[in-house]
């Protein structure tokens, strides 16, 4: 990881060097000639890093020096970190005090005693300013002077023993560029397993019957192989074929749990619960319990367990790998190019070993390859034979990490502290990554967010295979919102910081204890017992932590005064009932997540951290808000994680409207004599998710002042007016740009109608659905992007034409072809108590093919709890072509039996729809 560390410190220090250290530290010991020769000594030793980190795998001594350098590195950082900070307080203090910086006297009273005081304030202020300055230089010179020496040593250790070879091409710039524009693939497809999937659900299907169970009668089938063979990929695929059509009458209750080493009886059966939602007494519940698949890399764990068939798992053959890694590295290419490189690629293929996981990750690899030369560079690779990375890792992931720009290298190595097998959040990674200073504007266009180059980054590397199991945004647009890591992968992100991660895991109480971390830099605390009241627990030293993940523990507050370095900490769920004012001395921090404590107020120190980046109190239910005085100091606050559903009213201090820098803001309630829609009108950099309440005090001149429309990154927005003033949901109008949108309130607003880019709707009535209330749906069926609709809890009784965005008495012929709902895909009503009608459309409106379409993408229609509904649209669900599933739960008049399969009087006008279910 050092290569990153260096480089990232390129990117701070040599603007220092050039704007600052001149302009302040010349002034007082010209230091002109030391500042330069660091930054040449620093340049230099960037140059070899690629050829150390490649020497380092294998040669125990370069893998000192780097370790060595990399502390080097840290301490620099960190003294660039405090000068920075020290010119940051200064424009603070003098946009405080406009007479800060001002030696004029007043225009009038010359002769008085105010004159005189001023004058005297004025000098000792002045006085004040030039020894501040001048300490504060003094440091920056000294520091510099410390700093070439320790990095004397250094290189000339290299020019004694190593003498790495220089890069000083454009490599890293090029690499970058490809991260920019690469297009993500995700392959999902299961190639070369039909055979072995076809075994496991005959085991499954009909061994179930035989007496070929253990002792208790559970049949407990293990899928063996090493690690990357496919063994979760198949368990998955087999599971999920139980999770559809008749297989789910198989096996009612699936549960899915994924427990990483070591082996423990406890944390399984824990798993187990939890995916149940049973608590631990009710073990007499699994006495019906009838199979289990297991997955493990070894034959003596699938034996202990009572095994009574083990599916050994073979490696792919030859050409299935190249099956995979061509899918990949092949996609988009001319048909020349693949013919060119396809005998190499299955030389490549073969190298892969038989592991799917492998030919995803060269396939990642050598899709950025253009040329037969770098292909052949890969087959020839000397990482294929190197003894310490077939015995400690894999060769393919070598590979294809050292061809990673040195920025994107360490944001997954950093992935490392994370503990196997978890669901990852993209946004908070991306937002934990700019923590650590891994994402640097410096890297592209200055222009380009922070955010996004982070999610380049990620994509580069899920493009590699290095991050699997994604989940996707409900909006459609493809952006994946969770992700896991291969056991294999992590491993490997271990392998490369096993000096600096240090993952200390507690099952249960116990006696009071000492972990030692005297060489470790992140550091995660993970709990896995099912309470925080725990022994005393103390990790020591912790002076160079920069990470601190101390999640569900007891006794964090020893931290504060000693975590001197940290640039994230995390406390969620610690039982803290008060936040101590030592926080404001962790000047280093950027990350700062105390959500799901109880405290009531945060201590005005937290506005000392001006490097802070995201502060989260999410589910924090006690906490009334924001300390009232100093806000403006956080210049750097990007993201304010405030969700949850506050008992208290959750406050906004003065000054909040000036954090322009904001990006996300999850939650922002209008109370009367609190927050003030105004405090929005300049936050115009908000993206993300924003959700707003207001109550019927607020008046359209206020709702105006929230600028809402001007607000172009805002993707999701929840609005709550309940039974509002229209006139103030009018003026809530967001930017076109809005992609999902849930709504709370009545009326509903004009411009919902409006939204070009709108993907997915939620309309919600809750505590709102009135008997006698004539509520009615917008016209929604020309919103031209909407592939997603849900009316939950509304309170109409009646559902018409107006719904679709059409007029029955207009003409059926009409010379233009009018599309209705063109995109929708989900049509769900739940709860909607008083709907008793929907209208339907006439038959000649029906057989009107050439100038109307309705619904012509729906696939699934979903109707739940509207107790009074009594009839179908047969027509216009017809007119639905691509209906797939119809389920219709707990609606009374359906089931008097008219749908009843073969049976029911209507069930010749939805025997067309491949899946209705009713009951």
């Amino acid at each position: 990881m050092a290569d990153g560390s260096v480089s990232m410190l390129l990117n701070r220090l040599a603007p220092l060097i050039e704007k600052k250290v001149r302009e302040e530290v010349c002034l007082l010991l010209n230091a002109s000639n030391e500042a330069q020769n660091l930054s040449e000594k620093l340049k230099k030793i960037h140059h070899v890093l690629a050829d150390a980190e490649r020497k380092g795998v294998a040669d125990p001594k370069v893998k000192s020096w780097l370790e060595k350098l990399q502390d080097i590195a840290y301490e620099i950082d960190d003294v660039v970190d405090e000068w920075e900070l020290e010119n940051i307080r200064q424009k603070l203090q003098e946009s405080e005090d406009p007479n800060y910086n001002s030696h004029e006297e007043s225009s009038s009273d010359h002769d008085g005693i105010d004159s005189w005081e001023k004058k005297v304030c004025s000098f000792l202020q002045s006085l004040c300013l030039c020894f501040k300055q001048t300490v504060h230089r003094r440091s920056i010179a000294l520091g510099i002077k410390g700093m070439n020496e320790r990095l004397d040593l250094i290189a000339r250790e290299n020019e004694n023993q190593f003498n790495f070879i220089p890069n000083l091409g454009s490599e890293s710039n090029q690499d970058i560029r490809r991260v920019i524009t690469t297009s993500f693939v995700d392959v999902s497809e299961i190639h070369g397993r039909s055979e072995d999937k076809d075994t496991l659900m005959s085991k499954l299907l009909f061994d179930q019957r035989s007496s070929q169970g253990g002792d208790d009668g559970v049949q407990i089938i293990s899928i063996v192989g090493a690690g990357g063979m496919g063994k979760t990929t198949l368990a998955q695929l087999v599971f999920n074929e139980f999770n559809a059509g008749e297989m789910r009458e198989r096996f009612q209750v699936r549960i899915w749990i994924c427990v990483s080493d070591p082996f423990d009886e406890i944390k399984i059966a824990r798993a187990i619960l939890e995916s149940l939602n049973r608590s631990a007494p009710n073990l007499s519940e699994f006495e019906t319990l009838l199979q289990i698949l297991v997955t493990t890399r070894k034959t003596r764990a699938a034996q202990i367990i009572g095994t009574t068939y083990m599916h050994a798992l073979d490696p792919l053959s030859d050409s299935y790998c190249w099956s995979v890694l061509s899918q990949i590295a092949l996609q988009d290419r001319r048909e020349a190019d693949r013919e060119m490189l396809e005998e190499t690629g299955m030389e490549i293929a073969k190298k892969c070993k038989g592991l799917p996981l492998a030919a995803k990750t060269v396939g990642g690899l050598l899709r950025f390859k253009t040329s037969l030369q770098e292909w052949q560079n890969v087959l020839k690779s000397e990482m294929w034979g190197l003894e310490k990375v077939r015995k400690d890792v894999f060769p393919f992931l070598m590979l294809s990490y050292n061809e990673l720009h040195p920025a994107v290298r360490r944001c997954f190595s950093y992935c490392a502290i994370f503990p196997k097998d978890k669901e990852i959040n993209v946004d908070e990674l991306i937002r934990i990554w700019m923590a650590q200073g891994f994402l640097s504007s410096s890297d592209q266009s200055t222009e380009m967010e922070l955010e996004q180059i982070g999610f380049d980054y990620f994509d580069d590397l899920a493009t590699r295979s290095f991050f699997q199991d994604f989940t996707k945004d409900e909006a459609g647009n493809n952006r994946i919102v969770t992700c896991k890591m291969h056991d294999i992968v992590h491993d490997f992100a271990q392998f490369l910081t096993k000096n600096e991660c240090l993952i200390v895991e507690r099952v249960d109480a116990g006696a009071a204890q000492v972990v030692p971390a005297q060489n470790a830099r992140h550091l995660a605390l993970l709990h896995t017992g099912g309470t925080t009241d725990t022994e005393p627990f103390t990790i020591w030293p912790i002076e160079k932590l920069r990470s601190c993940f101390w999640d569900r523990n007891r006794n964090p507050y020893y931290l504060f005064s000693h975590l001197k370095r940290v640039r994230l900490l995390s406390l969620r769920a610690c039982n803290l009932k008060d936040i101590p004012k030592e926080i404001g001395n962790l000047i280093h921090l950027r990350y700062l997540d105390l959500s799901h404590n109880f405290m009531k107020d945060l201590p005005e120190t937290i506005y000392d951290l001006c490097y802070l980046q995201t502060l989260a109190v999410e589910h924090c239910y006690s906490l009334h808000g924001l300390p009232a005085q100093g806000i403006h100091k956080l210049v750097n606050l990007r993201h304010l994680l405030n969700s949850g559903g506050f008992i208290v009213d959750f406050r906004f201090p003065q000054g909040f409207e000036k954090l322009t820098n904001l990006r996300t803001l999850d939650e922002f309630r209008v109370y009367v004599n609190g927050n003030k829609l105004e405090c929005l009108k300049d936050l115009n950099n908000l993206g993300g998710t924003l959700r707003i309440v207001i109550g019927k005090d607020t008046g359209e001149h206020e709702a105006q002042r929230a600028y809402l429309r001007s607000k172009k990154f805002i993707q999701e927005l929840k609005l709550t007016t309940g039974h509002g003033r229209i006139e103030a949901t009018e003026a809530l109008e967001p930017h076109p740009n809005l992609q999902i949108l849930h709504f709370r309130g009545f009326p509903f607003p004009k411009w919902i109608t409006t939204l070009p880019n709108l993907r997915s709707l939620i309309i919600n009535g809750t505590h709102m659905a009135r008997p006698g209330v004539a509520y009615s749906l917008p016209p929604l069926g020309k919103l031209p992007l909407l592939e997603y609709l849900k009316v939950d809890e509304w309170g109409m009784q009646h559902v018409g034409h107006e719904f679709l965005g059409i007029s029955e008495t207009e003409p059926s012929n009409s010379s233009c072809t009018s599309v209705l709902f063109p995109k929708l895909k989900t049509l769900s009503f739940k709860d909607c108590k008083w709907w008793r009608e929907w209208e339907d459309i006439k038959e000649e409106r029906e057989k009107d093919t050439t100038s109307i379409s309705i619904f012509p993408c729906l696939l699934e229609l979903q109707l739940t709890g509207c107790w009074s509904f009594k009839a179908l649209p047969y027509r216009l669900i017809r007119k639905a072509s691509s209906l797939q599933s119809l389920r219709m739960i707990v609606c009374y008049e359906p089931k008097k039996g008219w749908y009843n399969q073969g049976s029911g009087q209507d069930w010749s006008r939805l025997s067309h729809i491949p899946k209705v279910e009713i009951w």
